[in-house]
């Protein structure tokens, strides 16, 4: 084994292991600090920073097997697909939370609600903790079954 393959390996194991590891943690963190009322952001940004290591070695990963690390071609065709996929897909879902929104606020329905409320926080703290345990039994049933390697 020579020096760069296990330096190779050790980022590897740091991306694509520890940081979504460590990444369900902070979540599952944030989530119990929301609950009882604590400041929870720096938790959540924890882990979305975790997740965004991992991804971005995951892309680094898919840049140099599928195309070479020179490649113009490669690291243009994943930047058009990512800016097709946020124009037709992230932008026009936007659009539709916020007509929602606009609905309700238009209708009346968002002025006895408002996100410090005992019950709202209470039931987002618990919907939070579904999604989350939700993901971390995918992730493990992912990695158990070496479907995520």
């Amino acid at each position: 084994m020579s020096l760069n393959g296990a330096i190779t390996n050790l980022a590897s194991w740091a991306g694509n292991t520890i940081m979504p590891t460590m990444a369900g943690m902070f979540f599952a963190g944030a989530v119990y600090r929301y609950s009882k009322s604590h400041p929870f952001e720096h938790l959540l940004y924890g882990g979305f920073a975790s997740l965004m290591c991992s991804g971005m070695l995951r892309a680094l990963e898919g840049f140099v097997q599928n195309a070479g690390a020179t490649s113009a071609d490669g690291f243009w065709m994943a930047t058009m697909s990512l800016v097709n996929w946020t124009a037709n897909v992230i932008l026009p879902m936007f659009a539709l939370t916020q007509l929602a929104a606009m609905a309700l606020h238009m209708g009346g329905v968002l002025d006895q609600i408002y996100p410090g409320s005992s019950w709202i926080r209470k039931f987002i703290a618990a919907v939070a903790a579904l999604m989350v345990s939700g993901i971390l039994r995918f992730a493990e049933s992912m990695v158990t079954q070496a479907h995520g390697i």
